[in-house]
Order: C-alpha cells, then sequence, then structure tokens
C-alpha cells in the first residue's frame, strides 16, 4: 500500500471506519449478516487483486483492517477481576486476529491470485535506433 496524501490516509480511514460500525451492526443482526460483509469485503479485494486495481485493494485492504477490529470487538472478554497473565494472554489473541485480518489473508488473497491469472501477453519490442535508420518513411 503506498501512501499518495493525506486524503487517501483519510480516505482510508474512514472506510475502515465504516465497515467497523457495518460489521458491528451486522454482529448484532446475526452471524450470516457478518460472513456476507466478510465475503463481500475479500470479494473485492479478490476483485481489485485480479484486475489490478490498486485504489480499490488499498479501500478493501482497510475495510478488512475495520472488520477485523469488528471481530475484537465481538469477541470481547469481561476480564475486569482476571490475572494481569489471562489480560495479555486475551490481548495477545487480539493482536493474533487483527494480524490475520490486516497481514495473512490479503498476502493468502493475493497470492492465490497471483497463481489463478493468466501470463501476459507478449509485447512487441519497440523499434531501437539502428532500425530506424535503415528504414525509409517510404517502407
Amino acid at each position: 500500500m503506498m501512501l499518495k496524501s493525506l486524503g487517501w490516509v483519510v480516505l482510508l480511514l474512514l472506510a475502515g471506519l465504516a465497515v467497523l460500525v457495518l460489521a458491528s451492526l451486522a454482529w448484532m443482526v446475526g452471524l450470516g449478516w457478518a460472513a456476507g460483509l466478510l465475503a463481500v469485503v475479500w470479494g473485492a479485494f479478490l476483485l481489485a487483486e485480479w484486475r489490478q486495481w490498486l485504489p480499490l485493494r488499498d479501500l478493501a485492504w482497510a475495510a478488512g483492517a475495520g472488520y477485523g477490529i469488528s471481530v475484537i470487538r465481538w469477541l470481547e472478554v469481561p476480564l475486569d477481576e482476571a490475572a494481569l497473565w489471562l489480560r495479555w494472554l486475551v490481548m495477545a489473541g487480539y493482536a493474533l486476529c487483527l494480524l490475520c485480518f490486516v497481514w495473512i489473508v490479503p498476502a493468502l488473497l493475493g497470492w492465490a491470485v497471483q497463481r489463478l491469472r493468466p501470463p501476459p501477453l507478449p509485447v512487441e519490442k519497440p523499434a531501437t535506433p539502428e532500425m530506424l535508420r535503415r528504414w525509409n518513411p517510404r517502407d
């Protein structure tokens, strides 16, 4: 992901926040809605990787990060009177979940698309100066 401007970063943050809110609502409605939203987010990422649309890929990545945060909020465990080591263990699980949604799954999806994408078509080499010198404009 390339950071192009402050406006683009703000747009990515808004996309992640919007998916976070939508996913939180989907978790309240039911597991099917949450799974459907995840399919839309990862489907957009796959489409962007397949067509090589970098802006859509970045937006889908931010949406996946927002969805990962909603999963963390859905899995939130009340640890008010738990031991300190248990709190650290739960925070490590949250970090692992976020790592999965932000780094591991997009990498696996991108790898799968690269394996399935057909090879590029051959392109004719441009004429060299020597070839241009030998050819007349009449040719």
